[in-house]
């Protein structure tokens, strides 16, 4: 007969009361945005004019407005806890950056919300020099915005967002820029822009995952000696 280790019940159990427990409410939201190329002032040949781009940014809306006094204006960075930013991808063409880990974002990484009855809109501003690979000869940072700039308005505060529904028809005005040593690299043709939840993982999945590795600490258990 197989035996299962005190520890494998013990995670077992853990696992089956994580199943019992209702999931809090996701935290984690993806701007993701795309468009081409419009204009390229930097010299630098690697992103020419019309050539199509992608980013994704992951926040936390748990992160804490840093400006609390000011209710039109949101200020979320990664030096508080938690951290705001903790997933950023941009690719145009052949130039590619990934940043998967918040504590690489940049101290002057940042999200800066608008909400005024003129503007809503969505500052973002990336860096971490030694992940962008350099264009112009030097370091390269990114910034975004969207603005929204006609009645009615479109945000309730200036928290991070976090409605779903919004897409690129509620911003008038919109930019998507790689900052290098000279010049820029930009563009203010969008042709998508989502605001999507980001699924926490399945406690179910935990439970299948938790079987499983249960089921081979039962296998690797030593068998009792055969009776003669």
């Amino acid at each position: 007969m197989t035996t299962v280790s005190t520890k494998g019940a013990l995670l077992l159990f853990t696992l089956l009361a994580l199943a019992a427990t209702p999931a809090r409410a996701a935290g984690l939201f993806s701007l993701a945005a795309s468009g081409t190329i419009t204009f390229n002032s930097s010299g630098d040949s690697t992103i020419p004019i019309g050539t199509p781009w992608t980013f994704e940014l992951i926040y936390d809306t748990a992160a804490p407005d840093l400006s609390p006094a000011d209710p039109t204006f949101g200020e979320f960075t990664n030096t508080a806890a938690p951290p705001a930013l903790t997933f950023f991808h941009y690719q145009a063409g052949s130039y590619e950056v990934t940043i998967a880990d918040p504590a690489d974002f940049g101290m002057s990484s940042n999200i800066h919300i608008t909400f005024t009855t003129a503007v809503q809109a969505i500052d973002i501003n990336v860096n971490a020099p030694a992940l962008f690979p350099p264009l112009a000869g030097g370091a390269v940072s990114f910034h975004a915005d969207f603005n929204h700039v006609s009645p009615p308005t479109i945000f309730e505060s200036d928290a991070l967002p976090t409605n779903t529904s919004l897409g690129l028809e509620g911003f008038e005005e919109n930019s998507v820029t790689l900052l290098p040593p000279a010049g820029v690299v930009t563009s203010s043709s969008l042709t998508s822009l989502t605001i999507t939840a980001v699924p926490e993982p399945s406690t179910a999945a935990l439970v299948v995952v938790g079987l499983l590795v249960l089921l081979m600490v039962a296998r690797k258990a030593p068998r009792p000696p055969a009776h003669s």
